[in-house]
């Protein structure tokens, strides 16, 4: 960019794009559940191509290739040339947030300010999957989404990542190791074994549930909480495996038998003296704040905090893992956090949603686990 940027027009461009990239993530979201919403795509398309307008405006013609990249991508979509997927959802939302640094850069004063060799290539990369023949979809979609975000790669075979190790994690948090904690943590990882999506999952939330726990005030007792994350699915590790594992839509009975689950792990750990809250988080952690969730259907002042914090964890862990095994890649963490955010207020307590930001902001590499 040669000339310099028109400050007027820059601050139309940013009040603009605040508002636009938002909703644009939203909306990409919300078509992984309607993947045929022909008014949703055509919000999204309209978004775009109003930003990428509003950036040939101000005169950033060396960014363009970019939206103008996802803008084929979305017209192949319209056009029925692609199918939306998981895969493709998260391409375009690390691609709306490489545009989101670029303009961030921009907005920070780097007026001679010059797109990198990555935004070029992701441009090209784009461009092409838009006229790619279908049956060679899926593997150009995991190329271009391990480019994107290469940490989401998994080996073959290989053992989870392993967070620090319990006796560490139990000391940071003040967690006394007695025999009925030893007990759960011994239990947390036979449930493991019930299922090939389960392993590592664990430790990973004990660390999540009690680090945030700990940014909001330690509002729980974190032994109490610890129990609780090592037990919660201990009801859906009595369930039939071909219910666990199902893939397609599951029948009334199924959902029933899923439904069953919390209160299943709270009467059993009922049976251990001096752990009613935890059994409590167990039995709540389904539920949701706007009381749509179950078993009782409560609402947010009706659920145990430590309820609250472990449903939060719960879905960042499983959303980023949930692809795991089929495309050897975790999902994008952005993907996840957005997801929360948007069901702050219904499915999730807001002040443990922004607790949750404020964990992450501050231990990033939880993020990583």
């Amino acid at each position: 960019m040669n000339s310099p940027v028109d400050s007027d027009l820059l601050q139309d461009l940013r009040l603009d794009a605040e508002e636009q990239l938002p909703r644009c993530e939203q909306l990409l979201i919300e078509l992984e559940q309607h993947a045929d919403d022909s008014e949703r795509l055509a919000e999204l398309f309209r978004l775009l191509h109003s930003l990428k307008g509003n950036i040939g405006m101000v005169g950033l013609h060396a960014l363009l290739p970019l939206p103008q990249a996802m803008e084929d991508i979305l017209a192949a979509l319209r056009s029925r040339q692609l199918r939306f997927d998981s895969l493709l959802g998260d391409i375009l939302l690390l691609s709306f947030d490489r545009l989101r640094q670029h303009l961030q850069a921009v907005y920070a004063g780097a007026l001679d300010y010059q797109p990198d060799t990555d935004c070029a290539q992701l441009a090209i990369a784009l461009h092409e999957l838009a006229g790619t023949a279908t049956t060679q979809q899926a593997n150009a979609r995991q190329r271009l989404l391990l480019q994107l975000a290469p940490g989401s790669a998994l080996q073959p075979n290989a053992t989870p990542e392993s967070p620090p190790d319990c006796a560490r994690l139990l000391e940071r948090y003040d967690i006394p190791a007695d025999a009925d904690v030893q007990f759960c943590l011994t239990l947390m990882q036979a449930i493991e074994q019930r299922s090939r999506y389960w392993q590592g999952r664990g430790l990973r939330l004990l660390h999540l549930t009690l680090a945030i726990n700990q940014q909001g005030g330690r509002v729980v007792d974190p032994a109490q909480l610890a129990v609780a994350t090592c037990l919660h699915d201990l009801g859906m590790a009595f369930l039939p495996l071909h219910v666990l594992h199902k893939e397609s839509r599951l029948s009334r009975e199924e959902v029933q038998h899923i439904r069953s689950h919390p209160r299943l792990g709270h009467d059993l750990l009922r049976r251990l003296e001096r752990w009613e809250d935890a059994a409590e988080i167990v039995l709540h952690h389904q539920e949701h704040a706007d009381g749509q969730g179950y078993p009782r259907g409560l609402r947010e002042v009706e659920i145990h905090p430590g309820a609250l914090i472990l449903a939060i964890a719960d879905t960042f862990d499983a959303r980023t893992h949930e692809r795991a095994h089929q495309t050897l890649s975790k999902r994008p963490r952005l993907r996840a956090i957005l997801e929360i955010n948007n069901l702050a207020g219904r499915q999730f307590s807001a002040h443990w949603v922004e607790v949750f930001n404020h964990t992450l902001q501050q231990q990033p590499q939880l993020a990583h686990l």
